[in-house]
């Protein structure tokens, strides 16, 4: 049974409870979103409702309308639902979430895995839950020795009856379980902000480091665990610093006569060692133009200055041979192909040697340029 009432009828109701399990099953929001919830409620106010467990008073969803709302002293509504155990609100809680569409997959796999472990009475006796040191996490082998035959105290069958509901296989729920668990002792031992940064996927750890990191705090303590996940944490670091590593300023110019150093990218392997011109300086590419094509977004350090060109006298001679290889290369002569070729690979496209200028000047003439 549902019913919704408003803030004034709710002074009648049992007062609003906040409990700190069902709380951290909901994933937090990014700092940018829980600012511009804040923002929306103080301009329109609260306008969807706040929805508690109508025999005990506790609150199952709206954690952040509720917080923000007593502090702006801003009115909300509440909605009220029957459930007969607080395995059932626990349930609700998971499958409201995971009905989210930013649900991350982290925490999807989290709220599966709690559903499954919370899917059997007294929880205290079967989950050893707050329990101190860390020792929530359930191992396989915890699994095992919890049944007296020896067999896993959760049923396939309710594996398989959660894997149809989230269509996923019975397999998925159980690894949720293993990682809701390893989830639990991290939060326990090393504190919720490593928890929040892992469902906002701030953390780069991946499950398998998750369930090793869980493994370590409750067999080798707070501190090893501690000292595993800085380490863990540090290397991500590093190599963030690399991806965001500031590049050089481009050191090139346009109209600066270069050679094209073709090491490290294929795209400029049939370019190497030819001479090209520089027109355009973009802030870490340039373009340029070669004896045959133009050529985009080229770092760098594939190119190397020609000091002794003369960029005048380059870039007049680049027009006679890139006009030259356009009538050429439709022509397709192979040996005046080849001579346009040669001058492409000339030291000093600017002070052609007789012998070349008197080769450009004759295919010109060939070709009535």
């Amino acid at each position: 049974m549902v019913n919704t009432l408003s803030i004034d009828m709710f002074s009648k109701l049992l007062p609003i409870q906040i409990d700190p399990e069902f709380q951290q099953l909901i994933p937090p929001p990014h700092p940018s979103e829980l600012f511009q919830l804040e923002t929306n409620i103080f301009e329109a106010g609260c306008l969807e409702p706040l929805i508690i467990w109508r025999q005990t008073g506790i609150l199952l969803d709206g954690h952040n309308r509720y917080a923000i709302c007593q502090k702006l002293q801003i009115p909300y509504s509440v909605v009220e639902i029957d459930l007969f155990s607080r395995d059932a609100a626990l349930a609700w809680i998971a499958n409201h979430q995971l009905g989210k569409r930013n649900v991350t997959p982290e925490v999807a796999s989290y709220l599966r895995g709690k559903c499954y472990l919370h899917s059997k009475g007294n929880r205290n006796a079967n989950l050893k839950q707050n329990q101190p040191n860390g020792k929530n996490f359930l191992s396989v082998e915890d699994e095992h020795q919890d049944s007296p035959n020896g067999k896993n105290f959760l049923s396939v069958d309710v594996a398989k009856q959660l894997g149809q509901q989230y269509k996923v296989t019975d397999r998925t729920i159980r690894n949720d379980a293993l990682f809701a668990g390893a989830i639990d002792t991290i939060s326990d031992t090393l504190g919720s902000n490593i928890k929040n940064d892992i469902f906002l996927r701030n953390a780069r750890l991946t499950k398998k480091e998750i369930l090793s990191l869980a493994v370590t705090a409750r067999k080798e303590g707070v501190a090893v665990a501690r000292t595993v996940l800085d380490n863990k944490l540090n290397k991500t670091d590093i190599v963030q610093q690399i991806i965001n590593k500031k590049r050089v300023p481009n050191p090139h110019y346009k109209g600066q006569v270069c050679q094209i150093i073709a090491f490290r990218a294929p795209e400029l392997k049939k370019f190497a060692n030819c001479w090209c011109i520089i027109n355009q300086v973009n802030e870490h590419t340039c373009n340029i133009t070669t004896w045959r094509e133009d050529i985009e977004t080229v770092k760098p350090e594939n190119l190397k200055p020609l000091e002794c060109a003369d960029e005048e006298g380059a870039a007049r001679n680049h027009k006679r041979i890139r006009q030259l290889a356009d009538k050429v290369f439709i022509d397709y002569e192979p040996m005046h192909v080849a001579a346009v070729e040669a001058l492409a690979f000339v030291k000093d496209p600017s002070q052609l040697t007789p012998r070349q200028e008197r080769l450009l000047q004759f295919l010109e003439k060939e070709y009535n340029l």
